[in-house]
């Protein structure tokens, strides 16, 4: 199945690009519950938290994020929680 054939998913207004190190990653907030996580591979964490927790913010968002090592691939997990 070609790229060009796969159905195209309706835009959010809680979809918002992080830029983590020169690289675009969506993140479909609208969709980002309690309870669920996401991983973002990198190699300064600090500062990935910090843009995470930013952008959490912007929809009133309370996230908790750990710097890991998950597959050998060293980045931070963020979760969303209550």
């Amino acid at each position: 199945m070609s790229m060009q054939s796969l159905p195209r998913l309706p835009m959010t207004t809680h979809l918002k690009q992080l830029e983590i190190e020169g690289v675009q990653i969506n993140i479909e907030w609208g969709k980002f519950i309690t309870g669920s996580s996401f991983f973002v591979p990198c190699l300064d964490n600090r500062a990935v938290v910090t843009h995470i927790i930013m952008v959490a913010k912007s929809f009133d968002m309370k996230v908790q994020c750990r710097a890991r090592v998950e597959n050998g691939m060293w980045g931070v997990r963020a979760w969303r929680v209550a």
